[in-house]
C-alpha cells in the first residue's frame, strides 16, 4: 500500500472528505487526487503539516505501514512526550528515507547519462553541436 492510500485510510477512519483534509493540513486544492494518479509523492514538508493538523496519526505508520495507525488513547503519555511512539522505528524510517535518497540520486545520474548520450548522437547527425547542449554543458562546469 503507498502512502496516498495511507492517508486516504486515516480519512475514511476520521469520516473526512479529501478536501476537508487538504483544508485542515493546509494543501492546495486537488493535491491528494494528484497523488493518487500517480503524479508525485510526499515532501517532508507535506508530512509536517499532517502532523501538524493530526498529531494522533503515526507517521511511522503513514510512511512505512508498519505499527498502529493512531497512537494509544491514553492522553497522558502523547501529550506529555512528543516523540512517543518514534523511538522503536525511527532508526529504520531514517534509513528508509537514506535508501530512497540513493534510488533518486542513481536515477539523476541515470537521466544524466541520457542526455549526454542523446546530445553526442545528435552532434554526430547534424555535424554541429547544438547550441543549447552547449550552454547546459558550460554550465555545469
Amino acid at each position: 500500500m503507498r502512502l496516498i492510500e495511507r492517508i486516504y485510510e486515516f480519512m475514511e477512519y476520521k469520516g473526512l472528505s479529501a478536501y476537508a483534509f487538504e483544508r485542515s493540513c493546509e494543501l492546495s486544492n486537488g493535491y491528494l487526487k494528484k497523488l493518487l494518479k500517480g503524479g508525485g509523492s510526499v515532501g517532508s514538508e507535506v508530512l509536517e503539516k499532517i502532523h501538524r493538523a493530526y498529531p494522533e496519526l503515526s507517521l511511522i505508520w503513514l510512511i512505512t505501514g508498519k505499527g498502529e495507525m493512531i497512537f494509544s488513547e491514553e492522553p497522558d503519555q502523547e501529550a506529555n512526550d512528543p516523540g512517543a511512539g518514534y523511538t522503536s522505528d525511527g532508526e529504520e524510517v531514517v534509513n528508509l528515507l537514506k535508501d530512497k535518497i540513493k534510488l533518486l540520486e542513481s536515477s539523476v545520474a541515470d537521466k544524466e547519462k541520457i542526455i549526454s548520450l542523446m546530445e553526442s548522437k545528435e552532434k554526430k547527425e547534424t555535424g554541429k553541436e547544438n547550441p543549447a547542449a552547449t550552454t547546459r554543458s558550460s554550465k555545469k562546469k
